[in-house]
């Protein structure tokens, strides 16, 4: 799960990505109408705050209307662009809408977002609006595989459905007294933020069938998955990391990402 090349499939209902190793990850894609709600309570907030913008400038600009109505119009195109792309560079793919509706956007091979695809993908926006309504917006995701709309297909992005992440019962490796990577908490935090619930499952499934496993198959995935989150999702410092074997490793991410730990003068 390093920088080698993913496979991608896709259904009506997911997308399927496969990496070089044999490991399948299964992402629900998000359907028109759960997208269309989420914009539709994105476009009131926009709205909102374009409004009381607009009382400032016209107060402002009162003896010259057109003028005002000409800076209402660029204040809405910026505050709406500037609300959907950085909310979802810095929220995870993620808008209030989004959120609500448990969407999220991610990259198209599996990857969390980039900020620079939640740039391009929300001045593509100019696009899926014409002629209007989102209509081109609305057909671009209706003839895509993956239903994409066209800054999605710009971007290389899909928008998935992501359901809520219930906390395992306790394992054995939620029972550790010492967590080192609490010791990096603006790291675990983009770890915790980053894990797709579809992740998440992964790597508990592979704790929990640890004794299940063929000792060569239990460090080939582990090793795997260790390489993917550390590469890919959240790195921490090498010289922690080389003092942790890969299942280890994949202790302290679970512990990260389905619960704080509280650390002690035990390591473990």
């Amino acid at each position: 799960m390093t920088d080698t090349h993913l496979t991608r499939a896709s259904t009506a209902a997911e997308l399927t990505i496969a990496t070089p190793e044999g490991v399948l990850f299964r992402l629900p894609l998000a359907g028109p109408a759960s997208r269309l709600y989420a914009m539709l309570l994105d476009t009131a907030i926009v709205l909102g705050m374009v409004n009381g913008v607009g009382l400032l400038v016209y107060w402002i600009f009162s003896k010259a209307p057109g003028f005002g109505f000409m800076v209402i119009t660029l204040a809405e195109f910026a505050i709406g662009f500037a609300y959907s792309a950085l909310s979802e560079g810095f929220w995870n793919g993620q808008t209030i809408g989004k959120r609500l509706f448990h969407l999220r956007v991610i990259d198209q091979d599996g990857l969390p977002l980039r900020m620079e695809q939640a740039w391009v993908r929300n001045l593509m926006r100019v696009f899926d609006a014409l002629p209007f309504a989102y209509l081109v917006g609305g057909l671009s995701v209706l003839s895509s595989p993956l239903m994409q709309r066209f800054g999605d297909r710009v971007a290389g992005t899909v928008v998935v459905l992501q359901t809520p992440l219930a906390a395992p019962v306790e394992e054995f490796w939620m029972r550790q007294k010492y967590n080192s990577f609490m010791d990096y908490p603006a790291i675990a935090m983009k770890l915790r933020r980053a894990a797709t619930p579809e992740l998440a499952t992964l790597i508990q499934d592979a704790l929990r069938r640890r004794n299940e496993l063929a000792a060569y198959a239990r460090r080939e995935i582990y090793r795997e998955l260790a390489t993917y989150l550390q590469s890919e999702i959240s790195p921490f410092p090498d010289e922690l990391v080389e003092k942790l074997s890969d299942e280890q490793y994949l202790i302290n991410a679970s512990g990260i990402v389905f619960g704080e730990q509280r650390p002690s003068r035990v390591r473990g």
